[in-house]
C-alpha cells in the first residue's frame, strides 16, 4: 500500500515550492516503511552540484534523491506512483 502525505500547507506554498526546484516535505508510506524522498528538478540540482563542488567537496550526494521535469504536486506524485517496489526499496526509511 502506497500513501504520500503532503504538508497541510502545501498548496499555499506550490509557486515557492515549485520556483526553488526543490522539495522535501513529503512522508511516502510504503509496506510499513516511512521514506521522505527528496526531489529537485535539472536545473536546481545542477546548481547544488556546482556549488558542491566549487566549495571544494569531492562529491555530491543527496539521500532519497528524485528528479523530476518540476517540483510540482503533479510531477513529484506521479514520480513516487511510478517507482516500482523494486526502486522503493532503494530508498532510505525513516
Amino acid at each position: 500500500m502506497l500513501t504520500t502525505r503532503w504538508p497541510d500547507d502545501f498548496d499555499d506554498h506550490a509557486w515557492e515550492i515549485e520556483a526553488k526546484g526543490w522539495f522535501e516535505g513529503v512522508m511516502v508510506e510504503w509496506n510499513g516503511r516511512h521514506i521522505r524522498p527528496v526531489f529537485y528538478d535539472p536545473v536546481r540540482l545542477g546548481q547544488e552540484i556546482a556549488d558542491t563542488f566549487a566549495r571544494g567537496e569531492a562529491y555530491f550526494r543527496e539521500p532519497n534523491l528524485i528528479v523530476v521535469q518540476a517540483t510540482t504536486r503533479d510531477h513529484m506524485q506521479t514520480a513516487v506512483e511510478g517507482l516500482s517496489d523494486e526502486d522503493l526499496e532503494q530508498l532510505v526509511a525513516e
